[in-house]
């Protein structure tokens, strides 16, 4: 699958409402149709074949990914979406409304972006 081609075609993307249910009750917060639509693409991990190494979570890793990669997501206000290796995560901020690339194991966020293509 091509990321490029998916994001060609998100306006065409249905939200899935029972993802972004769980997703913003488990976040605690009120998440953009952009991003619902993103996280809606499909429940379980793609790999994109146009972009080396980058892969969409799959609803539970994205549910699940404070007890998985041992970071509060939740209390930093980070919705991890795509991982793009080296410990490296593409994060919408909830509070800030942007896109970070976030490092797991420095936990800190770096490179912010108003639009998601920047990092794609």
């Amino acid at each position: 699958m091509k990321l490029s081609d998916k994001l060609k075609t998100l306006a065409e993307v249905a939200i899935n409402a029972n993802i972004a249910y769980k997703v913003e009750t488990a976040y605690i917060c009120i998440i953009p149709d952009y991003v619902k639509k993103i996280i809606s693409i499909d429940d379980n991990s793609v790999f994109y074949d146009d972009r080396g190494f980058l892969r969409k979570l799959s609803t539970s890793e994205i549910l699940n990914a404070t007890e998985q990669l041992h970071i509060d997501f939740i209390g930093i206000s980070l919705l991890p979406i795509f991982d793009i290796g080296d410990n490296d995560f593409i994060v919408y901020d909830l509070k800030e409304r942007c896109w970070y690339l976030f490092n797991i194991v420095d936990e800190i966020k770096f490179k912010k972006a108003a639009n998601l293509t920047k990092y794609l």
